[in-house]
């Protein structure tokens, strides 16, 4: 990605005797067989010279769809390696679902026709290590199902526990939602409460499992959030909220999209009625945000006590009063207080020097030690885009990105030509024009 497409004598070429894998289906794969893929992928690619500093971090998310087969991983970690990725973040629980063995979480639909016994997150684990590349799994928290059919497995989370799933300002669950009265609501899916009862740790157990079980370089976590500010209204939520903070039932409050609005005029009698709600609304945004704190720091706890070696990161939105306020993320107290390891801001929209100052702001909040990086979005934008901002950051001293998505750069590969070809020219020799029509011959868009 960022640093130059991989010299040819910079393939391992030892070793290369069949070695078992975690796809007993396949039987066996030849170390041999990805390293030519991935020399296939460089010798188009062009190698280039002087590398950008080692210390700049690459990353990229991959959604599900990159573990569906053993050969969709196989292309997956070629790629990565070929453009000198070294950070995978890697979706492994979309939707209450496992692309992993677990022992509570129900197998992924989508991996219907693969042996029982292949095991997408190990696989890919076993194969990244081979090249030197940190796998994140990457587990989506309180998002939860798409809705608004039921979950077909019977130990689905949301089968379990229909209570968890959250309620709406109208009073009804997530569940009687409609797609349509969803998408109207701003919301994915239906999503469980990070206020109920258990739930922070039931989600510890969850990615407590998969750091014990498999050799993952981190734990990452999406979706730690409500959907906006229309849900969480519960009878047992409102009750809570009022005996703990001592405010009037949430359904009086409003919500003011703008900062400046938060405190509306006190000129009249309604005036006054209104600031003295628009106070106490203040407690119940903080409310809500604690909430997914709790979540957040649980599951933190729950890893470090059982893999202290482990990276908890976790992707959040881009701007942090809108998170605070709209989705309950108070995710710049998480990394000045060390909740996690790394933060990840998505930082989808905006031109580069609105992304540098993001940057700048959050250095300050993780002086203590954590870690950060910049989320670009190239599924929204073109090549050019996402070089200039790469470039930007690069250039300011951020410390890394990550790509979303793994899917778009394969579907749209300029993307990568054009960060690693033009992003940092500078420290790059001339690479020359070079035919990519190799991604459309070796990479079949998974379906």
């Amino acid at each position: 990605m960022i640093r130059p497409p991989k010299p040819l004598n910079s393939f391992p070429q030892t070793n290369v005797r069949a070695k078992k894998t975690a796809v007993p289906g396949r039987v066996y794969i030849y170390r041999r067989a990805i390293v030519a893929f991935a020399l296939t992928l460089s010798t188009a690619a062009s190698a280039l010279l002087d590398p950008p500093r080692a210390d700049f971090t690459q990353g990229m998310w991959a959604t599900t769809e990159a573990l569906y087969t053993p050969a969709d991983v196989e292309r997956l970690i070629a790629i990565a390696y070929a453009y000198n990725f070294n950070e995978i973040y890697l979706q492994v629980r979309r939707a209450g679902d496992a692309y992993y063995v677990s022992e509570t979480e129900p197998r992924s639909r989508k991996l219907e026709g693969q042996p029982d016994d292949y095991d997408p997150l190990a696989y890919a684990v076993e194969l990244a290590d081979l090249f030197d590349i940190e796998i994140h799994a990457w587990l989506n928290v309180n998002y939860a199902w798409p809705g608004p059919e039921v979950p077909p497995a019977p130990e689905h989370i949301a089968n379990r526990h229909p209570e968890w799933v959250l309620v709406g300002r109208d009073g009804r669950r997530m569940t009687s939602y409609s797609r349509t009265k969803m998408k109207r609501l701003d919301a994915e899916g239906w999503y469980l409460d990070p206020a109920a009862p258990e739930f922070a740790e039931y989600f510890a157990g969850v990615a407590t499992e998969v750091a014990a079980k498999y050799d993952v370089d981190g734990i990452h976590l999406d979706f730690i959030r409500y959907p906006n500010y229309r849900f969480g209204y519960s009878r047992e939520n409102r009750t809570t909220f009022s005996a703990e903070r001592g405010g009037p039932d949430p359904l009086l409050y409003g919500y003011q999209y703008v900062e400046e609005d938060i405190f509306r005029p006190a000129y009249s009698p309604e005036g006054l009625t209104n600031r003295w709600l628009d106070l106490h609304s203040l407690e119940w945004w903080d409310w809500r945000a604690d909430n997914v704190t709790a979540v957040v720091k649980t599951a933190r706890d729950a890893v470090k006590t059982e893999r202290p070696d482990c990276v908890v990161s976790a992707a959040v939105w881009q701007q942090p009063e809108h998170a605070y306020r709209y989705v309950g993320q108070e995710w710049l107290m998480w990394a000045e207080k060390g909740y996690v390891d790394t933060i990840v801001p998505m930082a989808y929209w905006g031109a580069a020097p609105a992304l540098i100052a993001l940057d700048d702001r959050v250095a300050v909040r993780c002086a203590g030690g954590t870690e950060r990086l910049t989320g670009i979005g190239v599924f929204n934008h073109d090549a050019t885009y996402a070089a200039d901002v790469c470039e930007a950051l690069y250039d300011s001293g951020a410390p890394g990105v990550v790509l979303f998505d793994y899917l778009s750069c394969v579907r749209e590969p300029g993307i990568l030509s054009a960060v690693t070809e033009e992003a940092f020219a500078e420290d790059l020799a001339p690479a020359g024009g070079r035919d990519e029509r190799w991604y459309r011959k070796w990479y079949a868009v998974p379906r």
